[in-house]
C-alpha cells in the first residue's frame, strides 16, 4: 500500500506543471528543512482588501457574482463566476470551486488569468462572504467545520467565542443554491470538478468528501491545503475511521501540507499541530486503505499560512485534475 501511494518522491519545484490531468502517482515534496521552526500558525493578515480582478476587469476572463445566505439567515455569501472569454460558449469546461473566496478572488491577477486562458481555460467559482476582509472567521468557524454527534452548531472548541459544526448546513447551500446557478452560467465537466480548502476549509473538504456517495459527481477531485485535522479533539480523523469504504471508493483527493512546524519556545496556538505531518501521512494512508485515490504533497520551507497561496496556484495551473 505505501508503494502504490508513495511510488514517486521528489522535490516540489515549479516544474510540476508538467504534471497531466490524470496523474496516477504521489508527488511528495520532501524538504530539507524538517527541523525549521516557525511561528507557523500566527493570526491571517485581516486588512480590508482592495478591488479584486473582478472590479477591474480582465481580458481574459468574465466575471458573474450572486449574493446567497444561510438557511438561518445569520452568514451572507457572496460567490464570483469567472469564465473564459474566448471560449465557445457551448464548450465543457474543467472548474475550481475555491473556499474562502475573498482572499481567493484577491490572489487573481490578469497575468494568471492569461495564463490559464492559454492552458485549460478552468471556470473559477469563488465562494466567500459579504466583506471586504479576506476572512470572515466567524462565519468560515462554522460554515467549514463537522458537527459532533449531536448534529448540532456548538461553540467551537478552539475559539470559543465563536461557533462551529455546521458543515452540513452549508453543502446544502452549496448543492442546492450555490452550484446550480453556476450551472446556469455554464457546462461544466463533472469529470474535472475540483473543490479547493484551505486550514478550515481543508477540514471542509474533507468532510465533503466523507459524505459523498460512491455515485455523487458533485466534485471529480478533492484538494485538501494544510487541513486543521487535530480540531476538535482530532474529529475529522476519528470520522475517516468509521466511513465505509463503499462510500469512498475511487474518489480522488489531494493532500497539500508545508513542512515548517511549531516552534516550541513560543506560545502555542489553538490551530498548532506538530504532528502534521504525520498526521496528514496516516489520513491518506487510511483514505486509500478504504479505496480513495489519496496523494499527499509536502511544501519545503512553507508553513500552515503559506500552503494557501501555493496549493491554490498548484491547483490552477499544474494540471492536477
Amino acid at each position: 500500500m505505501i508503494g502504490k501511494l508513495f511510488s514517486l518522491m521528489c522535490f516540489k519545484m515549479f516544474a510540476l506543471s508538467w504534471l497531466f490531468k490524470k496523474s496516477a502517482f504521489c508527488v511528495c515534496a520532501i524538504s530539507l528543512s524538517f527541523g525549521i521552526h516557525s511561528n507557523v500558525y500566527a493570526k491571517p493578515d485581516l486588512q480590508a482588501l482592495g478591488p479584486n480582478i473582478a472590479e477591474q476587469g480582465s481580458s481574459y476572463y468574465q466575471f458573474q457574482v450572486k449574493n446567497f445566505q444561510s438557511a438561518d439567515q445569520q452568514r451572507h455569501y457572496k460567490v464570483w463566476v469567472g469564465i473564459p472569454k474566448h471560449i465557445n460558449k457551448n464548450k465543457i469546461l474543467p472548474a475550481v470551486y475555491m473556499l474562502d473566496g475573498n482572499s481567493a478572488m484577491a490572489r487573481l491577477d490578469e497575468s494568471l488569468l492569461k495564463k490559464l486562458s492559454e492552458q485549460d481555460s478552468p471556470v473559477l467559482v469563488a465562494i466567500g462572504y459579504q466583506t471586504q476582509l479576506p476572512f470572515e472567521s466567524a462565519s468560515r468557524s462554522v460554515d467549514y467545520t463537522p458537527a459532533d454527534e449531536s448534529g448540532k452548531v456548538a461553540a467551537d472548541p478552539r475559539n470559543p467565542e465563536r461557533m462551529a459544526g455546521g458543515s452540513a448546513q452549508f453543502r446544502r447551500v452549496l448543492f442546492e443554491k450555490i452550484m446550480p446557478w453556476v450551472n446556469t452560467q455554464v457546462k461544466l465537466d463533472k469529470q474535472r470538478t475540483a473543490l479547493w480548502g484551505h486550514s478550515y476549509g481543508g477540514l471542509f473538504v474533507l468532510d465533503t468528501l466523507l459524505n459523498s456517495q460512491s455515485t455523487d459527481n458533485k466534485f471529480s477531485h478533492y484538494f485538501s491545503a494544510s487541513p486543521s485535522l487535530t480540531w476538535a479533539d482530532s474529529r475529522l480523523l476519528k470520522a475517516v475511521e468509521k466511513a465505509p469504504p463503499e462510500q469512498l471508493k475511487h474518489k480522488k483527493l489531494w493532500v497539500m501540507e508545508g513542512d515548517i512546524i511549531q516552534s516550541t519556545t513560543r506560545p502555542i496556538s489553538p490551530n498548532a499541530d506538530r504532528d502534521m505531518i504525520q498526521n496528514n501521512r496516516q489520513l491518506v494512508l487510511d483514505l486509500a486503505s478504504k479505496g480513495v485515490d489519496a496523494k499527499l504533497m509536502l511544501y519545503p520551507h512553507l508553513s500552515h499560512g503559506q500552503v494557501f497561496q501555493a496549493s491554490l496556484m498548484d491547483v490552477l495551473q499544474n494540471r492536477l485534475f
